[in-house]
């Protein structure tokens, strides 16, 4: 699937961005309804910040998870501009999660609540790209 013209694979990176961000909201409203591990922690008396960076763990692990398909694509189109391909699936999905502190910055003005979640928006589709390049780099050897 490598792709000569550069211009159809930066298309496909930025469509295959826009559905991962598409997978990835229903995803998370369907882990926020049925997920048993919050109810569970609290149950076992986990509470604070070991409760928050246990569900904070969680999330990466599953998001990374998730991530692996698109991060096969990516990989495929053109290895070398691998990073061009991320920055076109990534920004606009973190432009369209974090829109509203375009709108009302005021609102987010304490950026430590909300750092957890920018950084796993902005890196969890990297650290899926790099996981599959590693299984590639392996298969190779």
């Amino acid at each position: 699937m490598k792709s000569d013209n550069f211009f159809v694979a930066a298309l496909i990176a930025l469509a295959v961005g826009i559905l991962q961000t598409i997978l990835l909201l229903y995803s998370w409203d369907y882990m926020a309804v049925h997920s048993p591990i919050p109810s569970w922690l609290a149950t076992h008396g986990v509470t604070g910040f070991s409760w928050k960076a246990t569900l904070y763990a969680q999330d990466w692990l599953i998001n990374i998870a998730l991530c692996l398909p698109a991060a096969y694509v990516l990989c495929k189109l053109r290895p070398r501009k691998i990073v061009v391909y991320l920055i076109l699936a990534v920004v606009p999905s973190f432009l369209w999660q974090h829109r509203l502190v375009f709108v009302d910055p005021a609102a987010f003005s304490n950026v430590i609540t909300f750092l957890p979640g920018i950084l796993l928006t902005a890196f969890m589709l990297p650290v899926a790209v790099a996981l599959v390049r590693l299984a590639q780099r392996r298969r190779n050897v």
